[in-house]
C-alpha cells in the first residue's frame, strides 16, 4: 500500500488508537511528488507553527496549547489566578483535583509530541533531500527552526511531565518506536542540543513570528535556569544560563519599551522588547478564529469580550505598591459599561456588585465591539501571547547569577532596576531610591521570585518559577485568605491539595495504556 505523508496543517495524531505518536493518514500528497522545493519544506514549518495555536474542534487540540490549553495550563494552580467555574475541568486544573485522565493533561502531552513529529519529518526530509532547488541557506533556516521548534517542545515536555520518550526521527512504524522514558537529565540535554543546533542555523532576522537565532539562545536561558532549581538542580546550569542571558543582552538589539502595557493590546507586538510569541491573528485571510489570549480574563462586559473565567486572587493585587503602574494587571472592581451620554463603552468602578472582585487585565481588547473589526467573536482577537520578552531575560540574569554565584552583581542588580523603574513610570535610566531593589532590602531569592511574578503575571511563568524555586504548595496554600473575598470558605478546603505529587504532572492513562505499560506513571502520581 502507497505510504502517504501528513503535512502543515493535516497532520493529525490519535493519541488514543494505537500510540502516543500514531498518526492518522488525512492526505493525498505522497511521499514522491513532496519535499522537493523550499516552499514545501515551508509549508511543513508551517504545519509545526500551528501545534501552537491549532483550534481542531473535533480533535480537541485547543486543550494542549496556546488557543485553550495555556491559557490556563501554568498560570492557574499558583498564587496569581484560579478559576471559580468550568465547563471543561479547568477548574480541576487550578484546584489539584485532576487526575491523569484529565482531558488538559493529555492533550498538552499529546500536542507537544505532535510538533516533535513534525518536525521530525521535516529534519529527517532535509537530510534526505538530494536536489538543488533548495539553497543552503533556506535549508540552514528550515532545519534551524525545526530544532528550534523541537527544543520547545522538549522543554515543555521536560518541565511538566519530567522523564518522557525521547522520539528524534520520523515515525512511520509504530513497532519501531522507542518508548523508553528518558532521565530528566536527558531529556533537558536534547532540549540544550537543539536549542544550540538552532542557534547555529538561524539568521539574526527572519519572517515576523519564526524562530530567530538570538530566540533561540533567549529561550536556552530559560531552560538552563530551569535546569539549574528543582528538581533537576543541575551545578553547571545556572552559569550557562547567565552566560546566555548576556550573549542576548550585549546583542544590543532589544530594550525595554516605555508603555509596559502596550504589549498586551495586540497593536504594539514586535516591538524592541519582542524576542518570541504565539502569534494570532483574527483576519479571514489566516485564521478567522484568531485567538482567546485575554478572552478567558478581563471583566463583565455586555457583549461579553471578555468572559472573566480567570480571575486573580486579592493577594496577587497586594503584591503590588500602589505606585507600581504594573498592578493595573489585576482590575480590582471594576465592570465596563457604555455611557449614556457618549455612548462608548467605558469601565466603571463602584457598584457593590463587584466591590470585592478581582479581575486579571493585562492583556487589554478595545472595549468597543466595532473596534475588534469584521471577523469578530468573542473568542477571535489577534492579541499574541508572549513566550518570551526582553524584560525576562534580564531578570533571568540576575536569578542565574544569584544561583551560580550566591549574589547577583551590580551590573544584574541595575537591569533588574530598569525593570522596575519602567514598572513605576519612572526614567528607566536614573536611579531611584524610592523604586530600586538593593541587596539590604531583603533576601535576593525572596525578592526575584516576587519580582517576576510582578512583571510576568498571568504570562503563564508563575508555576515553573515556583516549583525551581521549590515554593508551589507554600505559595498556593498563601492565597484565598482575603475574609472579604467571594471564595474564602469554598478555598479554605481547597488549599491543602497541592502536594509534592504536583510538583510535575502525571503521564496520561491513555499513553500508558496504549503503550501496553510500557511508559510508566511518573513515581509521585503511582
Amino acid at each position: 500500500m502507497k505510504k502517504l505523508l501528513i503535512i502543515s496543517v493535516s497532520l493529525m495524531c490519535a493519541v488514543s488508537s494505537c500510540d502516543f505518536l500514531e498518526t492518522k493518514v488525512e492526505s493525498n500528497i505522497t511521499t514522491q511528488n513532496f519535499f522537493r522545493t523550499t516552499e514545501d519544506f515551508d509549508m511543513a514549518l508551517t504545519g509545526i507553527y500551528y501545534t501552537f495555536t491549532s483550534v481542531e474542534w473535533d480533535n480537541q487540540h485547543r486543550y494542549g496549547n496556546y488557543f485553550t490549553g495555556f491559557m490556563y495550563w501554568g498560570r492557574i494552580g499558583t498564587d496569581e489566578c484560579y478559576v471559580p467555574s468550568a465547563n471543561n475541568g479547568e477548574d480541576m486544573i487550578g484546584y489539584y483535583t485532576y487526575t491523569p485522565e484529565h482531558l488538559f493533561v493529555e492533550k498538552v502531552w499529546f500536542m507537544q509530541y505532535l510538533g516533535i513529529q513534525r518536525a521530525n519529518v521535516v529534519l529527517n526530509r532535509l537530510a534526505q533531500y538530494t536536489g538543488d532547488a533548495i539553497s543552503e541557506q533556506d535549508r540552514n533556516r528550515i532545519a534551524g527552526e525545526a530544532y528550534f521548534l523541537r527544543g520547545w517542545f522538549y522543554f515543555q515536555l521536560a518541565r511538566y511531565f519530567g522523564e518522557v520518550p525521547l522520539v528524534l526521527k520520523e515515525t512511520t512504524d509504530l513497532d519501531e518506536l522507542d518508548t523508553r522514558k528518558a532521565s530528566l537529565a536527558e531529556v533537558y540535554d536534547r532540549v540544550i542540543k537543539d536549542y544550540e543546533e538552532a542557534e547555529k542555523l538561524l539568521p539574526e532576522t527572519n519572517t515576523v513570528g519564526h524562530a530567530y537565532k538570538m530566540a533561540a539562545t533567549a529561550l536556552k536561558a530559560r531552560a538552563y535556569l530551569q535546569m539549574s532549581g528543582e528538581p533537576l538542580r543541575d551545578p553547571s546550569a545556572a552559569s550557562l544560563a547567565a552566560a546566555a542571558c548576556r550573549t542576548v543582552i550585549q546583542s544590543g538589539r532589544f530594550h525595554l519599551v516605555e508603555d509596559y502595557f502596550s504589549q498586551f493590546d495586540g497593536l504594539h507586538e514586535h516591538n524592541s522588547e519582542y524576542i518570541f510569541d504565539v502569534e494570532f491573528d483574527n483576519s479571514h485571510s489566516n485564521s478567522f478564529y484568531g485567538g482567546q489570549v485575554g478572552t478567558t480574563d478581563g471583566m463583565p462586559h455586555p457583549d461579553e469580550i471578555y468572559w472573566t473565567q480567570v480571575r486573580a486572587f486579592p493577594e496577587m493585587y497586594r503584591k503590588f505598591e500602589e505606585n507600581d503602574l504594573r498592578r493595573g494587571a489585576v482590575d480590582y472592581g471594576g465592570h465596563v459599561e457604555q455611557n449614556p451620554q457618549t455612548g462608548k463603552m467605558e469601565i466603571i468602578y463602584g457598584d457593590e456588585n463587584y466591590k470585592n472582585d478581582y479581575w486579571v487585565y493585562k492583556f487589554r481588547h478595545p472595549l468597543e465591539r466595532a473596534d475588534r473589526g469584521s471577523s469578530w467573536a468573542n473568542w477571535c482577537n489577534n492579541i499574541n501571547f508572549p513566550i518570551i520578552r526582553y524584560a525576562d531575560v534580564l531578570l533571568m540574569l540576575a536569578e542565574a547569577e544569584w544561583r551560580a554565584d550566591g549574589s547577583p552583581s551590580s551590573e544584574a542588580i541595575e537591569y533588574v532596576n530598569k525593570v522596575r523603574r519602567r514598572g513605576y513610570g519612572v526614567p528607566m535610566d536614573t536611579e531611584d531610591s524610592d523604586v530600586d531593589y538593593s541587596l539590604s532590602d531583603e533576601p535576593f531569592e525572596d525578592f526575584i521570585l516576587e519580582e517576576r511574578s510582578r512583571e510576568l503575571c498571568f504570562e503563564g511563568h508563575r508555576w515553573a518559577d515556583l516549583v525551581r524555586f521549590g515554593k508551589l504548595q507554600e505559595a498556593y496554600r498563601s492565597v484565598g485568605l482575603d475574609p472579604d473575598w467571594l471564595l474564602t470558605p469554598y478555598y479554605d478546603v481547597l488549599r491543602p491539595n497541592c502536594q509534592e505529587k504536583h510538583s510535575i504532572f502525571p503521564i496520561p492513562q491513555s499513553v500508558i495504556d496504549a503503550s501496553h505499560g510500557a511508559i510508566k506513571q511518573n513515581p509521585l502520581w503511582e
